[in-house]
């Protein structure tokens, strides 16, 4: 029996991809059974493959002519799966590539009732923002990006018009900390995902994350949402499972990244 929340978490994560592609930040791929871009700058994110649909029979031979490309151009990969986008086949292939995925609960919750932001500590503000350098800056340091993607990240993500994506920063006394972004998907933008969640090294282990979490389902719920769905990390996991968030299905990520 098909579960509706799976959909609404491949539909989020997908509406992504395909919004990316076409932002005219990266080169999408003409294939039209899957959404495939690619940058020259050596980082997946900018590298990546989601939404495959492959005729049957031929996921095998496709993912690794897919990957054979992105390989011999040396930027790495991010192969983002959902369940009904990454057939055995695929996932055979890129293992046998080297290219072994890493577990990610795609988790969901309605967005009725209440959301306990939970203790946070005297200081902290979280305040809608736009994708300005302080914000990347945030993101790329929380993340562990490389500092030559800050840029080019940032100009992606303002890019996507604010009535689908909109981001929160948090300070404490002041300093920046932490952040995240809501992305609305669905006919009627009805469905938030939540993405970006960080916080920095030396803030962490007060609240931050689940507070910041909380802000982005409190001005979805604001701009009429009502379901939200984020895939989790291992370490950000227990928080979402304090909000309310339960698995419905595994959104692996199969990353290779060039040596540096």
């Amino acid at each position: 029996m098909d579960d509706p929340r799976i959909h609404l978490v491949e539909e989020n994560l997908l509406s992504q991809f395909e919004i990316l592609a076409d932002s005219g930040h990266v080169t999408r791929l003409p294939d039209e059974d899957v959404v495939a871009f690619r940058r020259d700058l050596p980082f997946p994110l900018f590298n990546a493959i989601s939404g495959a649909r492959f005729a049957p029979g031929t996921a095998g031979e496709r993912t690794r002519e897919l990957v054979a490309g992105y390989l011999e151009r040396g930027n790495g990969l991010l192969w983002w799966a959902t369940p009904s986008t990454m057939p055995p086949e695929a996932d055979v292939a890129l293992r046998s590539l080297g290219i072994h995925p890493s577990p990610e609960p795609g988790m969901h919750r309605t967005m009725a009732g209440e959301v306990d932001s939970g203790r946070t500590p005297p200081g902290l503000a979280i305040v809608e923002t736009e994708v300005d350098e302080v914000l990347a800056d945030v993101l790329a340091e929380g993340f562990g990006f490389p500092a030559f993607v800050v840029e080019p990240m940032r100009a992606a993500m303002a890019s996507i018009s604010s009535g689908v994506l909109f981001h929160v920063l948090a300070t404490l006394d002041g300093r920046p900390v932490g952040g995240g972004s809501g992305f609305l998907s669905g006919p009627d933008r009805r469905t938030l995902g939540i993405y970006n969640i960080t916080t920095l090294d030396s803030a962490r282990r007060q609240g931050i994350g689940r507070a910041v979490t909380a802000e982005l389902m409190r001005l979805g719920r604001e701009r009429g949402c009502t379901d939200a769905v984020l895939m989790a990390s291992q370490l950000g996991r227990p928080t979402y499972e304090r909000l309310g968030f339960v698995e419905v299905c595994q959104t692996p990520q199969y990353v290779w990244a060039p040596s540096t």
